[in-house]
């Protein structure tokens, strides 16, 4: 089980680009679209938001999103999605950069873009768990949809119709989280 304590920086807070809330990549099971639901149900102001379950961070990137708090604790089991969040809150340059390498590498690499995500999500289960590496695997992977096997290792085939989210849209979503 792996968490993130935080206490988010007040570079984006108040300073709202659009209407929506931010989102890093597309993810199966995601609060998002229930979020402004969710929020409903908590105070105006609080002082920490616990979400036990994060997975995308939904619920916190909502509560961020409407200044309702600035501290945050993101539990989750699956480490790797951890170390991106943190990623993308503590460095979301590097994150940015790295990504937008890897995706780009996926229309130069030798054989395919399906050979590419192979490539990746191989050396990502012979543990260059890499930010980067989870985020390029969520973005091209069918549905958003995390899939590990008994062994532990992602699992989950790449979406045959897409080539995962464009690196200046996941510049756009990072900094506005």
């Amino acid at each position: 089980m792996s968490n993130l304590d935080l206490t988010q920086k007040k570079t984006y807070l108040g300073a709202k680009r659009n209407t929506k809330i931010p989102h890093l990549v597309q993810y199966q099971g995601s609060k998002r679209s229930l979020a402004l639901q969710i929020l409903n149900f908590l105070p105006t102001k609080f002082e920490r938001l616990v979400e036990p379950f994060a997975g995308s961070a939904a619920l916190s990137i909502a509560c961020a999103f409407h200044n309702r708090t600035d501290s945050f604790w993101l539990n989750d089991l699956n480490a790797p999605l951890i170390n991106l969040l943190r990623e993308a809150i503590e460095d979301p340059d590097s994150l940015v950069e790295s990504y937008a390498k890897l995706w780009s590498e996926q229309f130069s690499f030798q054989g395919s873009h399906l050979e590419h995500y192979y490539r990746v999500r191989e050396s990502f289960n012979l543990g260059d768990q890499d930010p980067a590496n989870m985020l390029y695997l969520l973005a091209r992977c069918v549905k958003g949809a995390v899939r590990y096997n008994k062994n532990g290792n992602f699992s989950q085939s790449p979406d045959k119709r897409r080539h995962g989210l464009k690196p200046q849209n996941l510049a756009t979503n990072t900094f506005e989280i």
